[in-house]
């Protein structure tokens, strides 16, 4: 198992400072040296509208991130919680995402989920939402173990560092079970 996997990486906040880009910059050092990471930005993505596509296709910006999922071992999401819910422009994202001839940006590509908060129960209804969304998109989400991590500002320091020696050890082996899951699902095998 000594094969590099490339995994990219979405943040499902926008904001430069948030709690969840904290645990996306924070991977890279706690995972295993068999595991690259690449972040995806999609903030530049319009509002989903179908009048956008052109012969079925959605805009060249989607495509390309579709194509850069698509040639990944595997997908990351860190999404906050908005209201009970994932963040509207994560789900914009997915949404483009999932546009277009088959296989979509998500088709059959494993997908690990982990999330922070400064609530006490973490990003738990947003993580539920988001496992229905990926199921809904086929990419199979790693059932367990949950990263969940509650009461983010006192984990995270003003810096965006993720300094809480807990967590990061519980990360560093969520990380061992995410390259487990992601080689049960070999590229050369997705459709």
């Amino acid at each position: 198992m000594s094969e590099n996997l490339h995994l990219v990486t979405l943040c499902g906040s926008l904001r430069a400072a948030s709690y969840n880009r904290a645990l996306v910059q924070a991977l890279p050092e706690l995972a295993p040296a068999t595991l690259k990471f690449e972040e995806l930005e999609w903030g530049h993505l319009p509002i989903y509208n179908g009048d956008l596509e052109q012969d079925g296709m959605p805009p060249k910006i989607v495509r390309e991130l579709q194509e850069r999922i698509r040639a990944s071992d595997g997908v990351i999401i860190a999404t906050p919680e908005y209201n009970h819910s994932v963040p509207g422009g994560l789900k914009n994202a997915l949404d483009w995402l999932s546009r277009g001839p088959a296989p979509h940006g998500f088709f059959q590509v494993p997908t690990a989920i982990l999330g922070a908060s400064d609530g006490t129960i973490g990003t738990t209804r947003a993580q539920a939402i988001l496992r229905q969304i990926l199921a809904t998109l086929n990419a199979p989400t790693m059932p367990s173990p949950q990263v969940l991590v509650a009461n983010a500002n006192t984990r995270i320091d003003e810096h965006g560092v993720l300094t809480h020696e807990s967590t990061r050890s519980f990360i560093a082996t969520w990380l061992v079970e995410v390259e487990r899951w992601m080689r049960r699902f070999p590229r050369s095998e997705r459709s």
